[in-house]
């Protein structure tokens, strides 16, 4: 066969697939690169080390052993088709009918080591791959993991970002950048805190708001009633949602004295209902509007929506609370228990601080746009989804209410006042750097749950992230996350992200009775090269010095 590669005579597609479903299962944690950042097309890890490694691999290599090394300890298919079978039969096959563990966190052993020098007659050390368009990093996770030299790159300066983050600092800094990020979060945390006072209404002791839901509003053009806009009133899945009590008033031909049509005051209130039954219909589907009052019950043509949107006119109703209570409870021997109860309210009236928050962000605004701390940008005008302009949202930072906008223009403010007073201080480390750069994403994190287009999800009781359809689809309704409420916000965002390191680096540096494939922190490492830059113009790469090409092509 000459110099032909396993890639090109075998790949077992049918266990690819379900290994990389595995992956990815809902209920179970997807690998931290997945969640370290969001990303639009991240592949599955095991198809990534399979074609990195079948790219190199001779095509007669034990296709067996080829499989062990990838994690796949068993035949997916067979197992994929017994499940289905239980599934129709009602049979339960245990938590993990597969019998091994998902193939992505398999570390190859000494074993397997050997076996891949010994098909490659060398280490795979010797050998450069290249992914040119790497994205969120799949492949140059797997091709670093594999022990090859590591050449990656985007066009897009944070998927650059991203792939530092991913594949060079957990694998060049170990823990140490995780306690480092820790101890920078640390002081984020205390240095913001001040910042934020008055930013959200206080609560009783004993309760934690876990959000706040917002519908979008525009006016009747008929009864000039304040609609609230959403497709549906459904809070949980119990039943739990919302009826809307429009404030009584007269028909167009007989309005009564300050709440018929007309007026300032015509505009609905809130219930919070326990029985499907009870909640009120959706007031907007296929982009058109239902006016809720009984005296109008008119459609608002789509295009009266847009042009209310666009002409500034379009605004926003609080209509329910999330929250948690600290509840006690006493066990019939006398201990005491405390647990926490998600419940929901309506609005009241002291939840509304939007004059006070209008007036700080009028206040910072000027600073913040002269240091760039907040998108001046226009949405591009020719985007393949242009419905923000549609709906009035011309700016990018128009995807965020204004309390939203206030948040986390403070945090970047927050993290630029660190950031400085560091450099004041000495150059930084490549660690410090490294901290500084997983902060930035923890905060693009709470940035992704907390914009006008994030959503409640019911089925749920939580918040949706702003991509969670890959799309920039216009949301009639939206939750709004307060960025210093404990085990939320900013906690559950550095969280996370502590998290997400410690994967990785016990991923890429496991220790060395993993092998040479996943060598020792003290084992000399073959280079990570990342680069931002255009595909074709990759001219920091010697002419003929890349082993193999692995890419994912853009679409």
């Amino acid at each position: 066969m000459g110099d032909t590669r396993l890639i090109e005579r075998w790949l077992p597609i049918g266990a690819f697939g379900i290994e990389s479903i595995r992956e990815r299962t809902p209920m179970t944690p997807f690998p931290a690169p997945n969640r370290l950042h969001v990303w639009w097309a991240r592949r599955p890890l095991v198809a990534a080390r399979a074609a990195v490694l079948a790219s190199l691999l001779p095509a007669d290599a034990d296709r067996e052993r080829f499989l062990r090394v990838l994690g796949i300890h068993g035949d997916p298919v067979a197992t994929r088709r017994r499940i289905d079978a239980a599934k129709r039969s009602g049979k339960h096959l245990g938590a993990n009918p597969y019998g091994y563990k998902r193939a992505f966190s398999y570390l190859p052993d000494e074993a397997d080591v050997k076996w891949v020098e010994t098909c490659l007659g060398e280490s795979p050390a010797a050998y450069s791959i290249l992914d040119p368009t790497a994205g969120g990093g799949s492949i140059p996770f797997e091709i670093e993991r594999l022990g090859a030299a590591t050449f990656a790159n985007d066009l897009n300066p944070v998927a650059a970002l991203v792939l530092e983050a991913t594949v060079d600092w957990p694998r060049r800094h170990g823990a140490a950048v995780l306690q480092e990020f820790e101890k920078l979060a640390s002081d984020f945390i205390r240095r913001a805190e001040p910042k934020y006072a008055g930013v959200f209404p206080a609560e009783a002791e004993g309760v934690r708001v876990e959000g706040y839901l917002w519908a979008r509003t525009i006016t009747c053009p008929y009864c000039e009633g304040r609609v609230p806009l959403a497709p549906n009133w459904r809070l949980a899945p119990d039943g739990t949602g919302v009826r809307l009590e429009p404030q009584a008033g007269g028909g167009p031909a007989e309005p009564q004295a300050g709440v018929g049509p007309g007026t300032e005051e015509r505009v609905c209130r809130f219930r919070i209902v326990r029985e499907a039954r009870e909640q009120s219909e959706g007031t907007v589907a296929r982009g058109a509007g239902d006016c809720p009052w009984p005296d109008c019950r008119r459609v608002i043509a789509g295009d009266e929506i847009k042009a209310q949107a666009q002409a500034g006119r379009m605004g926003e109703q609080l209509f329910a609370v999330v929250y948690k209570e600290r509840v006690v409870t006493e066990t019939k021997t006398g201990r005491r228990r405390e647990k926490w109860v998600r419940r929901y309210r309506a609005p009241r009236p002291e939840d509304d601080n939007s004059a006070a928050i209008a007036e700080r962000l009028a206040e910072k605004i000027p600073e913040w746009e002269a240091y760039n701390l907040i998108p001046t940008e226009q949405f591009p005008a020719d985007s393949n989804d242009d419905r923000p302009i549609q709906y009035g949202m011309p700016l990018w930072r128009d995807l965020f209410s204004p309390r939203q906008l206030l948040c986390h223009g403070t945090g970047v403010e927050v993290y630029r006042e660190l950031l400085e007073a560091d450099r004041a201080a000495g150059p930084l480390t490549d660690l410090r750097q490294a901290a500084y750069g997983y902060l930035a994403l923890a905060l693009d994190k709470l940035l992704n749950y907390n914009s006008r287009m994030s959503v409640w999800t019911p089925t749920r009781e939580v918040v949706a992230n702003t991509f969670n359809r890959h799309d920039f689809a216009f949301c009639w309704s939206y939750a709004e996350m307060a960025p210093l409420i404990t085990g939320l916000g900013y906690d559950w965002a550095i969280r996370q992200t502590a998290k997400c390191i410690g994967e990785l680096v016990a991923l890429v540096r496991p220790g060395a009775d993993a092998g040479a494939l996943f060598p020792d922190a003290e084992t000399p490492r073959p280079p990570v090269t990342i680069t931002c830059k255009s595909g074709d113009a990759l001219d920091h790469i010697a002419a003929g010095s890349i082993d193999a090409v692995v890419m994912d092509p853009p679409y």
